[in-house]
């Protein structure tokens, strides 16, 4: 793992990224619904790297954190790393994520429809995907942009350009559900 301020810059790095690829294939998306595939990858990606910023945020976090309990080499799980930042034992409030069981539900579902699609086991069923994009921008713009545990002054740029994307993502999503 690398020290906390490059792990955050490298996730911040990841999210940017990763909601621009879903941006992208959003755009498409009418006109070719295996895209949805590539939206929920990228938005599962840019969920994982605001996550590991927010939990690596604080002075007081360890790697530990953030890496899988099984393999240290790697991040934990999305699933792990959400259940972490809902948790009061690794943020606080405001930084802290809030969700009624119904939106962690759609993110698990997005979570789990991503899963299929990256280990080849077919798409399975898109629908209720564009409500758990919904809620993946939702938590991405409380842990980046609105509530960071991090200093974002050093981010200012990334930080505005993933606030773009987060907002053009939404007017697409706005359309679809």
């Amino acid at each position: 793992m690398t020290d906390r301020r490059g792990r955050i810059a490298a996730s911040l790095d990841s999210v940017h990224e990763a909601v621009r690829m879903a941006r992208r294939e959003l755009s498409g998306g009418d006109e070719d619904t295996a895209r949805w595939r590539w939206v929920s990858v990228g938005l599962v990606i840019a969920l994982q790297g605001a996550l590991v910023a927010a939990l690596s945020g604080y002075e007081t976090a360890a790697d530990a954190d953030v890496v899988d309990p099984s393999n240290t080499e790697r991040y934990a799980p999305v699933t792990l790393l959400l259940r972490r930042a809902r948790s009061t034992d690794y943020l606080n409030t405001p930084e802290r994520v809030e969700m009624t069981g119904s939106t962690l539900n759609q993110i698990e579902r997005l979570i789990a429809y991503r899963n299929a699609v990256v280990h080849g086991l077919g798409a399975g069923d898109a629908e209720g995907v564009a409500k758990g994009c919904r809620k993946v921008l939702g938590v991405v713009r409380h842990l980046v942009l609105l509530h960071p545990a991090f200093d974002a002054s050093p981010h200012h740029l990334v930080c505005t350009l993933i606030s773009d994307e987060v907002s053009g993502i939404e007017r697409l999503l706005a359309d679809r559900c």
